[in-house]
């Protein structure tokens, strides 16, 4: 099972995949981030060419809600981590948090993956970003079709995404903007329309990719500025949707502020 995960989970940022960031918020700023991935058109696509088209009437159909801890993963890799130099074997100590999540349902073709980690405060999230992409690396590495990510333009633009993004939640207001010293690459933007035109039936995939914002709050939400985003009945959760190479291109349009009520 879990060679077939590696393989959907890299086959996911090559072919097609609707991102969701999600941040879930407690009483006292402590909270979670997940960043997961909706591989449920690869599933299908997997399935299709593997089973030949045939039918698969009578075979039981998988369906679980697991998560993983990464310091399980560590724990099976103890014999090679610890052959690696000490500055090493503490950065990849320094990865107990990270959680892997997975949801997959083949009767009804979901198949959602993410990692995520938990923090105290908001200020924390730059380096639980930074240990996510280190866990995911770690635990893709010995698969082929991880070091192919690292060609593509579009596998690049997500990956990068964060580093020109800021978070401030001050308990009232929260935010998600641009980095004041942010310039957009017309080299990158160049790039990645170079290689969605080259993709031949592809391509209308990857232009239907998506990326989700979600954000939960302790308190109900009294406003938000952008106009696209979405508050939830109970008031306490916003969501915002876009095209993932629109974003991509457009950053300034998934920026928001998050005005809770006293």
């Amino acid at each position: 099972m879990k060679h077939i995960i590696l393989v959907l989970f890299s086959l996911s940022m090559l072919t097609s995949c609707n991102f969701t960031e999600e941040i879930t918020f407690n009483e006292d700023g402590s909270g979670e981030f997940i960043m997961s991935y909706d591989m449920s058109e690869v599933m299908k696509t997997l399935e299709k060419e593997m089973g030949g088209g045939q039918s698969k009437e009578g075979k039981e159909k998988v369906k679980l809600d697991s998560v993983v801890y990464f310091k399980d993963l560590l724990v099976d890799k103890a014999d090679s981590i610890a052959t690696l130099p000490l500055e090493e074997q503490k950065q990849l100590k320094a990865l107990e948090s990270v959680v892997m999540k997975m949801r997959m349902d083949e009767a009804n073709g979901i198949f959602d993956f993410g990692f995520g980690s938990s923090f105290a405060s908001l200020k924390e999230l730059p380096k639980v970003l930074e240990k996510i992409e280190q866990a995911k690396k770690l635990n893709s590495k010995d698969n082929p079709q991880y070091s192919k990510m690292d060609e593509s333009a579009v596998s690049r633009a997500s990956q990068n995404m964060f580093e020109y993004v800021d978070f401030a939640f001050d308990g009232k207001t929260f935010s998600r903007s641009l980095k004041k010293d942010y310039k957009q690459s017309p080299e990158d933007i160049e790039a990645l329309d170079k290689e969605i035109s080259e993709m031949g039936e592809a391509k209308d995939m990857f232009g239907a990719m998506s990326y989700t914002l979600i954000y939960r709050f302790p308190k109900t939400v009294k406003s938000v500025t952008n106009d696209k985003a979405v508050i939830s009945e109970n008031g306490k959760m916003v969501t915002l949707k876009m095209n993932f190479i629109d974003m991509i291109k457009s950053p300034e349009t998934m920026t928001l502020d998050v005005v809770l009520e006293d």
